[in-house]
């Protein structure tokens, strides 16, 4: 039987050519940001932890908080917001 969880294919799904292979830098995972900052939902593929729903890759969202070392960032979606605890691996700030 196959499984059908929410990270199935996850790493060859959002990979690209191996651009985004192994372990990431150093800079992806002591980023800080600020309370209010724009950030750009970037996953990585090779760490499962704090990964946010494929769905969200690639949206813009506002860091709300800090929460022990990740961070809670709020996605604007249609009628509502979606809030997500997300590791500083899978943002990146938005230019």
């Amino acid at each position: 039987m196959k499984a059908k969880g929410y990270r199935r294919k996850g790493r060859s799904a959002l990979g690209r050519n191996g651009e985004k292979a192994g372990f990431p830098p150093l800079r992806r995972w002591l980023a800080t940001y600020e309370e209010g900052q724009k950030v750009i939902i970037d996953i990585w593929p090779g760490v499962y932890e704090g990964m946010p729903h494929a769905r969200y890759q690639g949206k813009v969202g506002q860091v709300l908080e800090k929460r022990g070392r990740c961070y809670v960032v709020a996605i604007p979606l249609d009628k509502r917001s979606a809030k997500l605890t997300v590791s500083p691996v899978h943002i990146r700030p938005a230019a």
